[in-house]
């Protein structure tokens, strides 16, 4: 984002004052498309400046993104707002998607997010002015980024939304029990360990004792239905669940990151709600 942020400066997009403010923003929102709200950055110089670095521009919001509701469903309100994407077109046949963007910063995670759904996929990517991406986003995905945006902002404002890392995780967790029956903690740390955190109890494993879990750590997600996968499970992990936890075979269990650098991560027994409504809790 900074070399994003410092290219525009120098090519007049934005001021030296400006790009200071964007980067000293908190991480609720993202800060290009906060300026934008905000008339810190003009956004048809905006897309001037990414015409100038190579990338398509649609100018008209036409009839909107594809129609292809097996690609489509891919991008839920969570996902536009986090990466500020929305799908233009998927053929399937020339293994081809065109995405279309608000800020250049966020396509390596847009690709990597993509491709973990749709692997060996080209990516062509077009940028849509902030103006028109709301429009599109708001027709076609019934989905108002303004308010959802402003709610978030407020939530900066009255610390809900950030605080000290405790805080957070436990506000995370108290949200979480409320779509699931029981929320448990995982932290990795810097040795290998797996730290298992219980209301009145913490226990520690070595993580080559957890092979089923390490898989997770690296994705970030895993589901499992203990009773489907008990060959799977590691002698710790059966203890672990069976034993700590206290599952039965039939329970459904999800492990999901907790932040970027995938060190914390809740273990979720039972949920409630889909896995786009239990990521928007987390992220």
């Amino acid at each position: 984002m900074r070399t994003l942020v410092l290219k525009m400066v120098q090519e007049g997009v934005l001021s030296s004052e400006n790009a200071n403010k964007m980067l000293s923003m908190k991480k609720g929102v993202d800060p290009l498309w906060r300026a934008l709200q905000k008339g810190m950055i003009d956004e048809k110089k905006l897309a001037k400046f990414y015409e100038k670095d190579g990338y398509p521009v649609i100018y008209d919001e036409g009839r909107g993104p594809m129609s292809d509701d097996f690609f489509t469903r891919f991008f839920t309100p969570d996902v536009i707002a986090r990466h500020l994407a929305v799908p233009i077109s998927f053929k399937k046949e020339s293994r081809d998607i065109i995405v279309g963007f608000v800020n250049a910063a966020l396509i390596p995670n847009i690709k990597e997010s993509i491709l973990k759904i749709f692997p060996e996929f080209n990516t062509t990517f077009f940028h849509i002015p902030y103006s028109i991406f709301k429009k599109m986003v708001a027709k076609h995905f019934l989905f108002d980024i303004d308010k959802f945006t402003s709610v978030i902002s407020q939530m900066e404002l009255s610390g809900e939304l950030f605080g000290d890392k405790a805080t957070t995780v436990s506000m995370v967790k108290k949200k979480l029990s409320e779509v699931a029956e029981q929320v448990f903690m995982l932290e990795v740390e810097e040795d290998g360990s797996v730290v298992f955190k219980e209301e009145n109890m913490t226990s520690r494993f070595p993580l080559k004792s957890l092979p089923t879990f390490k898989d997770c750590f690296q994705r970030g997600y895993m589901e499992i239905v203990p009773g489907d996968n008990i060959n799977s499970l590691s002698h710790t992990e059966k203890i672990l669940l069976f034993t700590n936890i206290g599952i039965k075979k039939d329970d459904r269990i999800i492990i999901i990151s907790a932040n970027e650098e995938k060190k914390t991560f809740f273990l979720i027994l039972n949920p409630k709600a889909p896995r786009d409504q239990i990521e928007y809790i987390i992220k």
